[in-house]
């Protein structure tokens, strides 16, 4: 009796050892994208059994066909066109290969960046359905100044996404600017293998030096921004007025899951702009970035900063709207007034349409950056629907981004928690009064829409 029994036991044993290895295996593959998550397609009421997410499914078009591989892209005979700068650095040029091969080749450990995990798979799949007037969909913009270091991760994770969406739906434009650390060589040397993958890509060199000139700081900023969409704005043609979304990204350490993340709430949410959380690291945890642009739909600040300058209250973010603070706590969408937060996702229309750019404060104007002012120009043409997405944490540095994750979540995570996909209730009206903060000293509540011209569809703003 005693060895039947011993026996039972040892197969009891046996059993839950190979039920613990089997739950083991399926939790890796899940983690890996290997297999797709249950939750992945939260039911939203409303929705018949044919949507998700609010999408109907579409056929999934193979980018197998259109495109060679990644892999399949040769950076050893990369060709250098003439530099766009007649100084062009022949020692800085010989290095480029190196972070070509880092950029088109997402495993590559050459250069140490961020650890991206693999998309969640079937959550992103409708983006890649072509647009029914066969233009593109969708234009990456990028600034670039001294940004070598972040280059194998944020440009890796750009050309992940436009070969992920379709290379023939994508355009990518990047201006650069004084760069002397090898990010212009490199760019440069990035055209040639950017055509043999089939990516549409627009590349422009600009000295304007935004500290170069007091007081022009802004106004240099945003002409530099208008430049990198004047390739999409002046081959408009080549474009879906209605169904064109713009992705425009900072010297940034993202996953390619981010940007997905970002396109895939602003059609879920049916937003006009939706934005993550960029993140640096003071003294303590991760320390939100962009105060100055970011207001809550109570026109203040994202956290409150007194007349000395101090951020010994960045810790405490949305502390005067209670609800958006929930909402940033349960990582659910919620609106803003303004926000860029080291990228932004939005519309194309207005600027297709040529009814918007970004500029400077015109005299009397509260200063403000010109991505503020850039969504007070939205909010007035009627595209006020702006989103944080706050499973979106992004950072300036890969170790800074790794911080940030860790420390605020990142998308897979927080979907596997079942987070982040609540639908945003919408306010029609921005907050009458917008916070101005040209100095911290000198802060005052202003009207939103104060020096824009009354506008003429009668449309309620």
């Amino acid at each position: 009796m005693f060895s039947s029994r011993r026996f039972r036991v040892l197969n009891l044993y046996r059993v839950a050892q190979l039920a613990l290895a089997v739950l083991a295996i399926v939790l890796i593959s899940l983690h890996l994208g290997l297999l797709t998550y249950p939750f992945d397609r939260p039911v939203v009421s409303g929705d018949g059994p044919t949507t998700w997410n609010g999408v109907a499914p579409e056929n999934d078009p193979s980018l197998d066909e259109e495109t060679p591989s990644i892999k399949d892209a040769d950076v050893t005979r990369i060709e250098v066109d003439p530099p766009l700068k007649d100084d062009g650095n022949v020692t800085l040029i010989q290095s480029a290969p190196a972070y070509i091969k880092a950029i088109m080749t997402p495993k590559d450990t050459t250069f140490p960046r961020l650890e991206c995990p693999v998309p969640t798979q079937g959550r992103y799949e409708y983006l890649r359905t072509p647009s029914k007037s066969g233009k593109r969909r969708y234009f990456f913009a990028v600034n670039l100044h001294d940004s070598i270091h972040i280059l194998p991760r944020l440009l890796g994770s750009i050309i992940e996404a436009i070969r992920f969406l379709g290379p023939a739906q994508c355009a990518l434009s990047i201006v650069e600017g004084r760069s002397d650390d090898g990010t212009l060589e490199v760019l440069e040397a990035l055209s040639t293998v950017l055509k043999e993958a089939g990516i549409h890509y627009i590349l422009k060199s600009d000295n304007k030096d935004p500290l170069g000139t007091p007081g022009e700081r802004i106004a240099k900023l945003a002409d530099l921004r208008n430049e990198a969409l004047e390739p999409m704005i002046n081959n408009s043609d080549q474009y879906s007025t209605k169904d064109t979304t713009v992705v425009f990204l900072n010297d940034v350490s993202l996953c390619i899951e981010d940007i997905l993340e970002l396109i895939h709430q602003r059609v879920y949410q049916k937003a006009d702009m939706t934005c993550g959380m960029d993140w640096v690291n003071l003294w303590r945890d991760p320390t939100f970035y962009d105060v100055w642009v970011g207001r809550g739909m109570n026109g203040d600040s994202f956290f409150e900063v007194p007349a000395d300058g101090s951020w010994d209250n960045a810790w405490n973010l949305f502390w005067n709207d209670l609800q958006t603070q929930d909402r940033f706590d349960r990582h659910q969408p919620f609106q803003v007034f303004s926000c860029w937060n080291g990228g932004a996702v939005f519309n194309a229309t207005p600027l297709l349409e040529r009814k918007i750019k970004f500029r400077s404060s015109v005299e009397g104007e509260c200063f403000q950056g010109e991505p503020q002012l850039f969504v007070k120009e939205l909010w007035h043409l009627g595209y006020g629907k702006i989103a944080v997405i706050p499973s979106v944490n992004v950072a300036y540095s890969d170790e800074r981004a790794r911080e940030a994750r860790m420390g605020k979540g990142d998308v897979t995570g927080i979907l596997l928690m079942g987070e982040g996909n609540d639908r945003v209730e919408w306010k029609a009206k921005p907050p009458k009064k917008v916070k101005c903060m040209h100095t911290y000293d000198a802060q005052e509540w202003r009207p939103w829409d104060e020096f824009l011209k009354p506008r003429t569809d009668h449309q309620d703003a």
